[in-house]
């Protein structure tokens, strides 16, 4: 399966690192602005293959280099900046970058899947369906994924559990207006019926992705492996049920919009979308998050109306 990385900044870089470790490409092409540093990645991602069992092609080249790709993730952005206040003030900048790369790379490879990974993740996944074409099943956004694993891993500290034992998800946008489904958590067949802990625990989940990037200035470790299990579900083929974002024509009420929410990802994409029964107040919030979105999209319409 060929994999192709467009933007080699921290993310990226993690990435590679975490696809060649597993193995999960036939080829790789790393692709930045300043190709230099995608070079520099592959020759060192080449020399760290001395130490493992598997080796993977790995080039570092042009968009026209990933002609054929299966997988196309992309993580480059402009740089995040003090001045902003979440997620939502990178998407001027960033769909620019979008509108300059992805017609021609969904061109240049029209059978592959597109993950989108750089933020504002909704908002561009559903610009990356209008400015490719693809089918809604084809293009994947890395979505509420960490979130929910952040959240997950809260609860294993507290209640005891391994975080892979506990069912929970984290709903709607990856930004400020997510929230967790409490109705649907649950562990060995138990409800979690704990709402207050739960609210609790996404809060300091949260706080603790902000207090990351307050640290070191960025996250690259967590959400590369998040994506790279997405990577390897598609190549796997392992209809796993994910919380991912993707395109939403109708529910609850909410049409033409994109969020996270449960799907099976298998190796031709989302393969069919859960839609769960939520309770009247976390219907009342996934609204709320679904119009967020919605504003953010209708900042962005101009590049393909």
């Amino acid at each position: 399966m060929k994999v192709s990385i467009i933007g080699m900044g921290n993310v990226g870089s993690t990435l590679a690192y975490t696809l060649m470790l597993k193995g999960l490409a036939s080829e790789l092409i790393l692709v930045n602005r300043t190709k230099s540093k995608a070079q520099g990645d592959a020759y060192d991602l080449i020399h760290a293959q001395s130490f493992t069992d598997t080796i993977i092609p790995i080039k570092a080249g042009d968009i026209e280099d990933t002609i054929g790709s299966d997988v196309i993730v992309l993580t480059h952005s402009v740089p995040y900046q003090e001045s902003f206040k979440n997620r939502m003030d990178l998407l001027p900048g960033n769909m620019q970058l979008f509108a300059d790369t992805v017609p021609e790379l969904a061109r240049l490879s029209p059978n592959g899947i597109f993950l989108v990974v750089t933020n504002p993740v909704d908002v561009l996944t559903y610009g990356v369906y209008k400015l490719s074409g693809f089918a809604p099943s084809k293009v994947l956004g890395i979505g509420t994924l960490i979130d929910s694993a952040r959240f997950r891993s809260e609860l294993s500290q507290r209640m005891g559990i391994a975080p892979d034992d506990i069912r929970a998800y984290i709903f709607g946008e990856h930004g400020d207006s997510q929230f967790p489904a409490t109705s649907l958590a649950s562990a060995g067949g138990e409800r979690i019926n704990d709402e207050e802990l739960c609210k609790e625990l996404l809060e300091e989940s949260v706080i603790l992705g902000h207090k990351i990037m307050k640290a070191k200035g960025y996250t690259n470790y967590a959400i590369a492996m998040a994506t790279s299990l997405v990577v390897e579900v598609i190549y796997r083929n392992s209809h796993r049920t994910m919380p991912i974002a993707t395109y939403i024509d109708d529910y609850l009420g909410i049409k033409d919009n994109c969020f996270s929410i449960p799907v099976v990802v298998g190796r031709e994409g989302i393969l069919r979308i859960q839609k769960p029964n939520l309770s009247d107040e976390e219907v009342n919030k996934f609204q709320h998050s679904a119009s967020i979105i919605q504003q953010g999209i209708d900042k962005i319409k101009h590049y393909w109306e």
